[in-house]
């Protein structure tokens, strides 16, 4: 399973739309800002799977959560804009959370700096914004994740 992770793509998505046709993904997570980004996506690949949540710059959205966690393929994954968690300041709060929800994966964004990282056995990453994404692939019990440049 391959999973696109994308995040504060406030209203530019031409790389949104060129990575969803390139790589092709089984889901594409959004992480919020904005909201209408997530739907215009939606509307142009409504064959795929795009799951959203909602950001700090999305709150008059009502479409979307502000959390979800879901399972694909065994593992739990924890999505969240961020900003509700302090990411600016510090990713403890967003890790406990994660924790507490016994996520293998937590997903932010918020930020727009990129982020991964794989200790204690989950993954934390955010995708940073427009010129970066993140891919995570499911095989069997193995999870491998990486935050990549957009070309």
């Amino acid at each position: 399973m391959k999973i696109l992770v994308l995040s504060d793509t406030h209203g530019r998505l031409d790389a949104a739309k060129k990575l969803i046709k390139d790589i092709n993904p089984d889901y594409t997570l959004h992480l919020g800002d904005m909201a209408d980004d997530s739907q215009r996506l939606e509307m142009d690949f409504p064959q795929k799977i795009i799951v959203s949540v909602k950001g700090n710059n999305d709150y008059f959205d009502k479409t979307y959560p502000l959390e979800r966690e879901f399972t694909l393929c065994g593992k739990k994954i924890f999505m969240c804009h961020g900003h509700k968690y302090n990411v600016k300041s510090s990713l403890l709060a967003l890790k406990y959370k994660g924790m507490e929800k016994n996520a293998d994966i937590i997903l932010f964004g918020h930020t727009h700096v990129p982020y991964m990282d794989d200790t204690d056995g989950i993954i934390i990453l955010n995708p940073g914004s427009v010129s970066t994404y993140g891919i995570i692939e499911i095989n069997e019990s193995e999870v491998t994740a990486s935050v990549e440049k957009y070309r």
